[in-house]
């Protein structure tokens, strides 16, 4: 990922949505929460155990490519656009305890390796416990998940044509999948020292500040050893999916169109570890919402190396389509609020952003501008949370109660009011 970072242009985004699945309908589609409508609310449409498929899909990234002439492939957790693709091979998600080896690569991988039995019970463990006490299995890297997607990608990449322009969806499981990561990268990571930023949950306005995937109670009993843990497995997830990458990036350099080829890492969403006694995605916390995106040139090609690194501003992860679609000279539908980031690339003026980052799940709304960040209720227009960015950006002191915090509050309302409005596919 270094590496990548340092050839390439390397931002931060906001995330559409801090919930599955429709935080990688946002990135796929450059469509809003609001306009997509997969909120990932539990038991509605997109909720957790099933990947949504707004009518939006079939006017995604991967038809935009195709309408140029691409040849397009999908591996990992592509099952929302397979239909979309010439070739997928897709995993089930690990929220999906008994996926069918028909369905799901993984699954037909696993039970050709006599492991089945042990990924079922791990991922129904998962479910009941979360990821505080997560069953540990082990496996080899190549059996894992995401070492398995690994494998995928650099096979794909054997197939892809060389007399025709290609893309390559890899979507990888982790590392935010709460499970251990495998034997090798397991204990990569000490775990002692990496509790920096824990403190137990304060359970006053938490429902203001988050719909916690964690009961309350398992909250409140969280230990600085737990989350020390909790931390070391996801760090060892990042460096078992660097390692792929890795590998994916030699069998990239082997082909024979490695110089034309660029490479485009992207996140849907984050993560909470513990921060402010916090697990999981569903809050508008920055660990949760802030997502990295890196767009690198081919490896030795120094006439395409931008002109500059990184820059500052409200970006989101509705660009990351229309940004690739730049990058393969794609046309984008005029009623997505992304817009392509490359010229960033050659130092020019970006096309005029929105007035504010918006982020929703649930019945909450986020409206983040270069300084504050506040959180709205839909069904009333409450604000719950509002952080001073510059002052705290910790986000540790929720000034929406106070009285400098109401008159501010007023103005965020009108600037979310303005960032709304282009979003004409509202869910009413």
């Amino acid at each position: 990922m270094v590496e990548l970072a340092d050839r390439g242009v390397r931002l931060v985004l906001t995330a559409a949505t801090p919930s599955d699945p429709g935080a990688m309908a946002s990135v796929l589609t450059g469509l809003h929460a609001r306009q997509h409508g997969v909120m990932g609310e539990p038991g509605g449409p997109g909720g957790p155990g099933e990947m949504g498929r707004p009518a939006q899909w079939d006017d995604a990234l991967p038809a935009w490519l195709q309408d140029q002439g691409y040849h397009t492939a999908g591996v990992g957790q592509v099952g929302a656009i397979a239909d979309q693709l010439h070739v997928a091979r897709v995993t089930a998600g690990v929220e999906v305890a008994d996926p069918t080896p028909d369905r799901c690569w993984y699954a037909a991988a696993a039970r050709a390796r006599g492991h089945a039995s042990a990924l079922s019970q791990q991922r129904r463990q998962l479910r009941r416990a979360g990821p505080i006490g997560p069953d540990r299995l082990m496996l080899e890297p190549e059996e894992d998940i995401d070492g398995f997607i690994a494998q995928l990608a650099v096979d794909a990449l054997e197939d892809m044509p060389s007399d025709r322009p290609w893309a390559l969806f890899v979507v990888f499981s982790g590392p935010g999948n709460d499970l251990p990561p495998p034997l090798g990268f397991d204990q990569l990571v000490e775990s002692r020292g990496l509790s920096r930023g824990f403190c137990p949950v304060v359970l006053e306005g938490l429902d203001d500040l988050a719909q916690p995937d964690l009961p309350r109670a398992v909250l409140q009993r969280l230990q600085v050893h737990q989350v020390e843990r909790l931390r070391a497995d996801y760090l060892g997830r990042v460096s078992l999916i660097d390692h792929g990458l890795g590998r994916i990036t030699d069998a990239l350099e082997a082909r024979s169109d490695a110089d034309r080829t660029y490479t485009t890492l992207a996140s849907d969403r984050g993560r909470m570890l513990g921060e402010q006694g916090l697990v999981g995605p569903r809050t508008f916390l920055a660990p949760s919402i802030e997502v990295p995106l890196i767009v690198a040139p081919p490896a030795g090609r120094s006439d395409l190396a931008p002109t500059q690194k990184f820059q500052d501003g409200i970006f989101g992860t509705v660009d990351v389509a229309p940004t690739v679609a730049a990058l393969a000279g794609a046309d984008v539908p005029t009623d997505r609020v992304g817009r392509s980031l490359l010229p960033i690339f050659n130092g020019d003026a970006l096309a005029p952003g929105p007035a504010a980052n918006l982020s929703e799940f649930g019945d909450r709304v986020l409206v983040e501008t270069e300084r504050h960040k506040a959180v709205f209720r839909v069904s009333d227009g409450a604000c719950l949370t509002l952080f001073d960015m510059a002052d705290d950006p910790d986000e540790g002191y929720n000034l929406a109660k106070t009285g400098p915090g109401r008159a501010r509050s007023l103005a965020l309302r009108g600037t979310l009011g303005a960032a709304l409005l282009p979003l004409r596919c509202g869910r009413g």
